[in-house]
């Protein structure tokens, strides 16, 4: 769009004053040089942060006519930890389209088309990840291959926190190299949702409680989201490798994840081995048939949730609850 002199003038005033109102402090710089006349930040420190070359910068706040692209109206908003209704305003007084600004989904609103999708993967390890990587829904095949998921508390169920966790570390024989493929996956994907609260504290925690993880996160190394493969030492299967693939969910902030056996041929049915008996387990917990395998296993009288949304669990509330057919 074209923009008005008055616009760019706006513009220059409203980049100036969120400047001048940021501290250096609130962006992590604690070493300054030289008298500021300005308790705020410097053009320099802003242009770094936003990525863009400090003359262009100032030919912004001086409202010169020249183009400004989503790109870097998204990397000024972020550099100045604007708010949605303030990066809104930013967009528009440079003649752009304000972005949809979401927060990142949850279990809660994941389609249920998705949810029985997610089921019909077992025994393969499955879950539904959102833009933060927290997990929002899986299947019995996940925690076959992750034994202690659903002893974790809700704050820690995200891929990247997990990969932090002891109990990761024994199972990557190659840790070192997945987590910082994984804090790399990370950065890539969130890069333009880090000013929001909820990835910053988490960013500052994983941080505060893991100098492996804070070493990681300042190399600033990014990874693309490309099929790959995963080496683990599985308490029941032994050294087992996966490759997995991630499809992202139309129409929904979230992504479909999938492993799947690379070389070994039998470990698909080692793999149903362990989600029967998982699933034999919770039905005789709960008085259901132990008899038949589990596509088989659930009687028709049995109300079921696809597991990850178990309505037992505290403070969960299922999406769609199915009536399956025995033969199902």
């Amino acid at each position: 769009m074209v923009t008005t002199e008055r616009q760019r003038k706006e513009l220059a005033s409203f980049l100036r004053n969120r400047r001048e109102r940021l501290t250096p402090g609130a962006v992590g710089i604690k070493n300054s040089y030289g008298r500021r006349r300005t308790p705020g930040l410097r053009r320099e420190e802003l242009a770094q942060l936003a990525g863009v070359s400090v003359t262009w910068y100032t030919w912004l706040e001086q409202a010169r006519k020249i183009r400004v692209s989503s790109q870097v109206l998204n990397g000024l908003a972020r550099a100045l930890q604007l708010d949605s209704t303030e990066t809104g305003h930013l967009f528009r007084l440079a003649g752009e389209l304000p972005p949809a600004v979401q927060p990142p989904r949850s279990r809660e609103n994941i389609p249920a088309q998705y949810l029985t999708f997610l089921e019909f993967q077992d025994p393969l390890p499955a879950f539904i990840v959102n833009h933060r990587f927290d997990v929002l829904a899986w299947n019995h095949g996940f925690c076959a291959l992750f034994p202690y998921f659903e002893s974790l508390e809700q704050s820690r169920r995200n891929t990247l926190v997990m990969m932090f966790d002891e109990r990761a570390r024994e199972m990557h024989p190659n840790w070192e190299q997945d987590a910082l493929e994984t804090a790399a996956l990370f950065r890539a994907q969130a890069a333009d949702q880090l000013a929001r609260p909820e990835y910053a504290k988490m960013i500052d925690d994983l941080q505060g409680e893991y100098p492996e993880f804070r070493e990681l996160w300042e190399r600033l190394d990014l990874a693309p989201p490309v099929p790959s493969v995963r080496c683990f030492d599985h308490p029941a299967l032994g050294r087992i490798e996966l490759g997995y693939v991630k499809l992202r969910l139309s129409g929904a902030d979230a992504a479909l994840v999938v492993y799947q056996p690379v070389l070994d041929s039998h470990l698909l049915a080692r793999f149903r081995d362990l989600v029967e008996e998982r699933i034999r387990v919770r039905l005789h917990s709960a008085g259901g048939s132990v008899g038949r395998s589990y596509r088989q296993s659930v009687p028709e009288d049995v109300l079921r949730v696809p597991d990850g949304l178990d309505p037992l669990e505290p403070g969960v509330i299922p999406l769609e609850v199915q009536r399956m057919p025995g033969n199902s």
